[in-house]
């Protein structure tokens, strides 16, 4: 029999764009959601089929379903600046503090992230770590750099020229574009990021740094291996 737990009298938010009902009960079966409302309280006998109950009393509480947060950073935590994350960030500490990174976003009710792009490459690390129940956090998908050309990003001339810093990882040709797509899908990525715009200094806004031949060539290669593509993109 599966374990039973009923949170009762919460104010439910059902996620179906009604108002908030005020006093409703949830009982939760295993993993499913088994009754809602009277009918909670009359199948959490034990007699029914479910197994033991464990009752949450959450008056005055909200009840609802878990939030999907689509775009995520795990990784950075509050930089003060790209410089922080480009030149000041050690693995070990990124590491640590993506962890509990994760653990505050569950807590904060998501219960489904993606992580889109962050430093180190630690983002499957912490899907990893998740889905071994190594610490807690939501349900995960995680990138690793973002693709970028030498121009272009959000940190101006703190993109190197070749190679990977802070969120970036700097390709110069096709060739290293389908290399990189490559590498990333190898460690884990769930998904490629391109910095499709990005600041150059002394222009204001931000600009088209891509061409349209290159990202297809990016987006050709990771698809050819089941793994889909974003792109930050902010100019007019």
């Amino acid at each position: 029999m599966a374990a039973q737990l009923l949170i009762a009298n919460g104010n439910l938010v059902d996620g179906t764009g009604t108002t908030v009902q005020p006093g409703v009960s949830v009982l939760l079966q295993g993993d499913r959601i088994a009754a809602i409302g009277a009918e909670a309280e009359l199948l959490k006998d034990p007699g029914t089929g479910g197994g033991p109950v464990t009752r949450i009393d959450a008056t005055g509480c909200t009840v609802m379903p878990g939030l999907i947060d689509v775009h995520t950073h795990i990784t950075l935590g509050e930089p003060q600046s790209n410089d922080e994350l480009f030149s000041h960030r050690e693995p070990a500490y990124s590491a640590i503090l993506a962890g509990w990174q994760a653990q505050k976003l569950l807590r904060a009710g998501v219960t489904s992230a993606f992580d889109i792009d962050g430093i180190h490459m630690i983002g499957p690390a912490v899907r990893e770590a998740i889905e071994a129940g190594i610490i807690e956090g939501p349900r995960l998908k995680a990138g690793t750099h973002a693709l970028m050309t030498a121009v272009g990003g959000t940190a101006g001339r703190m993109i190197p020229e070749s190679g990977t810093a802070g969120y970036a990882e700097v390709v110069r040709s096709k060739d290293e574009m389908v290399k990189v797509v490559r590498q990333q899908i190898k460690f884990g990525a769930d998904i490629i990021k391109v910095h499709v715009t990005g600041r150059i200094p002394g222009r204001p806004g931000e600009l088209s740094v891509w061409s349209e031949e290159e990202l297809r060539v990016v987006c050709d290669t990771a698809h050819e291996l089941g793994i889909p593509v974003t792109g930050h993109c902010r100019t007019a």
